[in-house]
């Protein structure tokens, strides 16, 4: 059922607005992979060199690229994570590209599990990203981004560290 109502909502879309719908989607979902790598250079595949990132706590105002980068790459320092996205909703603007590209904004739900290196906690982070996205000359990328958490969890017997994106 929620297969066939992804069809018919994307039923009605050009191949040039289907082409960029692909395109962002790729973009929010690479995100994952990055960060569970901790191979933090490729988020300038993700991120805009001017992105502002609005998570919590010491990345609740982190403005460019190299402070994004250096921030997230702090935040799971001692940490393995897993973190995996799920409903995403995209809007494009379709109407007149502005000078510098196209425009779109989403809503995309994450659950981030965080293990200490000992591996005896677990924390389970909810929420979901919102984000404003515009297209340049290396594609679709986050120009801003806000973190929304919804819950979190802890098993183990350890407090849990700083939260994570």
């Amino acid at each position: 059922m929620r297969l066939t109502m992804c069809f018919i909502i994307l039923a009605g879309l050009s191949t040039a607005q289907l082409t960029d719908w692909e395109r962002i989607h790729q973009t929010l979902h690479r995100y994952a992979p990055v960060i569970d790598t901790k191979d933090f250079a490729q988020l300038d595949q993700i991120f805009s060199p001017n992105a502002h990132l609005n998570y919590t706590g010491f990345l609740s105002n982190v403005n460019g690229l190299p402070a994004i980068q250096a921030g997230l790459a702090q935040s799971v320092t001692g940490l393995r994570t897993q973190h995996l996205l799920g409903t995403t909703i995209i809007d494009i603007d379709h109407g007149f590209p502005t000078l510098g590209g196209k425009k779109a904004n989403s809503t995309t739900y994450f659950q981030a599990s965080l293990f200490a290196e000992a591996g005896t906690n677990l924390t389970t982070l909810f929420g979901y990203y919102v984000d404003d996205l515009s297209q340049g000359h290396q594609g679709w990328r986050i120009d801003n981004r806000k973190l929304v958490f919804q819950g979190t969890s802890v098993q183990g017997n350890a407090a849990p560290g700083p939260p994570s994106p």
